[in-house]
């Protein structure tokens, strides 16, 4: 067998689901992981290998960088909008080489289209004052920080920034053990992808839309960082949006922690949940689905209500949905415009999610949801049904109850 070649890479400096019901609306596919070939010259359990010229993750506090405006590329990588302009290269095989040599084999990609990148680009400065989610192998980096001098007139001094930074994403999938994640793509990938839901999210707010329940989007930006390989000093591009900084607690913090959710009554949580689906389906009718609507993604913004002296619960919390790396934008897709976004009102939540078990919402929803579909089915019908059912628009197929 003939033995495995050292790396045969070509630098360049770069550039500076829940089951579904007898009646429920078919589900969007989860985006997968590219499935690379095995090959005869690696060992059955690959690891990523040394990669000595990768930096430690800078993205702490003190971190400042200049920021430049930038027009992503169509959102790209799934069966809804296609492989993109992405191309593979022959001469990168992705188990022979560092994390940083196909991190810089990989540049991001640009807008082909020059007409709308032409203009002028807004550039101002950076600086992390607090780290949200930042971890070497976690994806995209989250933090809290300033942008001087403000490039939105009237914003807010402190924002979230989300960076696309691949060099920090995991070599090894997190889905297969001892198998590459091609790292480079997907960082472009979920950039687009959430570039363009904020975008479109954010023009329909500004056109009058309610009840979205996202965080205001301050645009998408791009920044360079030096590295040194093999003896060479060069600079790559990472990109990242800005958005609006929600201070409140995850659902899903709060569902960890017995002292916090005790705060909420049932009544309460499952108020907040009809919120969330509302906020869903207004999505949906706005031209937009989320896929992923689970409580590490729902922010709780607690709402300014005076509560009895002495009270032991928390004020009703306003939900945000977050985190749109994998959102689909349907005008933007293959498939065009879904039938629900020509009605008048948007979709009624017991159509879209009359099939889903509501597992994910375990420590918020009612104990008996958790093994019976039946009974947030009947939920969803009290809810949504009856007076409530005017806000949306009519239900054209048949709700059966499931036996379970």
């Amino acid at each position: 067998m003939p033995s495995p070649t050292s790396s045969s890479i070509a630098l360049v400096t770069p550039t500076a689901t829940n089951p579904p019901g007898p009646h429920a609306t078919p589900t969007i596919p989860v985006m997968l992981p590219r499935q690379f070939p095995p090959s005869e010259f690696y060992p059955r359990f690959w690891s990523p290998p040394p990669d000595p010229d990768k930096p430690a993750c800078p993205y702490l506090a003190g971190f400042a960088v200049e920021i430049k405006r930038h027009t992503p590329p169509p959102p790209f990588g799934d069966p809804h909008y296609g492989p993109g302009a992405w191309k593979e290269r022959s001469d990168v095989d992705i188990k022979s080489v560092t994390q940083t040599e196909l991190v810089l084999a990989y540049p991001p990609l640009e807008c082909q289209n020059t007409a709308i990148s032409s203009s002028p680009a807004t550039t101002a400065t950076l600086t992390v004052l607090k780290t949200l989610a930042v971890e070497d192998g976690r994806g995209a980096q989250l933090v809290l920080c300033s942008v001087t001098p403000s490039p939105w007139p009237q914003g807010p001094d402190e924002v979230v920034a989300k960076i696309f930074d691949p060099l920090y994403y995991s070599f090894e999938s997190p889905h297969a053990s001892h198998e590459a994640d091609d790292v480079a793509w997907f960082a472009d990938v979920h950039y687009t992808h959430e570039a363009a839901a904020l975008h479109h999210l954010d023009e329909m707010r500004k056109g009058g839309r309610t009840g979205l329940s996202a965080p205001e989007y301050f645009g998408s930006w791009t920044f360079t960082l030096p590295i040194t390989h093999a003896g060479q000093r060069v600079h790559r591009s990472v990109r990242l949006v800005l958005m609006e900084n929600i201070e409140g607690c995850s659902m899903r913090d709060v569902c960890d922690d017995p002292a916090l959710v005790s705060q909420y009554s049932e009544p309460d949580r499952l108020d907040v949940l009809a919120m969330i689906l509302d906020s869903s389906v207004r999505q949906r009718h706005a031209g937009l689905d989320q896929r992923d609507l689970a409580p590490r993604n729902i922010i709780l913004r607690p709402l300014s209500t005076t509560l009895p002296s002495g009270s032991n619960e928390r004020p009703l919390s306003r939900p945000v949905i977050v985190d749109y790396n994998i959102a689909v934008v349907f005008e933007l897709s293959r498939h065009g415009k879904r039938p629900y976004q020509l009605e008048n009102l948007p979709p009624n939540p017991m159509k879209i999610f009359w099939g889903t078990s509501f597992g994910e919402f375990e420590g918020w929803v009612p104990s008996e949801w958790n093994s019976s579909y039946n009974a947030g089915q009947r939920w969803l019908k009290e809810r949504f049904g009856g007076e409530a059912a005017s806000q949306y628009a009519p239900v054209d197929t048949e709700l059966e109850f499931s036996e379970y």
